[in-house]
């Protein structure tokens, strides 16, 4: 794959650029977000990996723009801000993934793996068609095969992520299904950083629910356990 990687630390993208060759990538680093905008123009990603600090614009706004332009684009945000709602807020803008800095070489191209199974190259290879790809419960419609949902007709306007976590969670309703299982059928692997990043992914989603007039609180959370889909609320 191509991934972008910005980040005004010259010495970090180096080091992120040289673990993801180790993977057999193809890595194009910018250092500010007007030149990573230049890149995407000249040669658009498959997946991209952001910093939140840069020197002219911010990382998210970064996303927004790329999440525009290219929606189905896998955006990993790899930043020194590590409080819960700088995660959330940067998942709620459409980050797929968030790794703290410092962070470890071998959990980078894990995450980088497992974000790449969403790229569009992805979409056209050959794979096993997964079991219940449309799903149906009370007036919530989920097609994980087309990565779409909608609420009584009305769409959601999903990420990729959040499609298979409200197909998750429709696929068990009335179940509380924990953070480990949510991550590890998601993402593909479990951290410390679960909760936070299933807490960041869950708030974006409420929000689109609210949006389309159905009542968010349809998705409950069980504290320090993890989400179900309420039936009574689905209907």
């Amino acid at each position: 794959m191509l991934v972008l990687v910005v980040d005004d630390d010259e010495d970090y993208a180096q080091m992120i650029a040289h673990t993801l060759e180790r993977d057999s990538h193809e890595v194009m680093i910018t250092h500010t977000a007007r030149a990573a905008v230049k890149a995407i123009a000249q040669k658009p990603p498959d997946l991209a990996v952001l910093d939140i600090m840069l020197p002219d614009h911010s990382g998210i706004e970064l996303c927004d723009l790329l999440r525009s332009q290219r929606p189905d684009t896998p955006i990993l945000f790899l930043s020194s801000m590590d409080r819960s709602s700088d995660i959330i807020d940067a998942l709620n803008h459409g980050g797929d993934d968030y790794v703290t800095k410092p962070f470890h070489p071998g959990e980078l191209a894990a995450r980088v793996r497992a974000l790449s199974r969403r790229s569009p190259l992805a979409a056209k290879r050959p794979s096993t068609p997964k079991h219940e790809s449309k799903l149906a419960h009370g007036s919530i419609v989920v097609d994980v095969a087309n990565q779409s949902a909608s609420i009584a007709g009305i769409g959601l306007n999903c990420t990729r992520i959040e499609v298979e976590l409200l197909g998750l969670l429709a696929q068990y309703p009335g179940q509380v299904l924990s953070h480990a299982f949510l991550s590890e059928q998601i993402w593909g692997y479990q951290n410390v950083d679960d909760a936070t990043l299933l807490k960041g992914h869950v708030s974006s989603l409420r929000k689109k629910i609210r949006s389309a007039g159905a009542d968010e609180d349809m998705i409950r959370t069980v504290h320090g356990v993890g989400y179900s889909l309420e039936p009574q609320k689905a209907a």
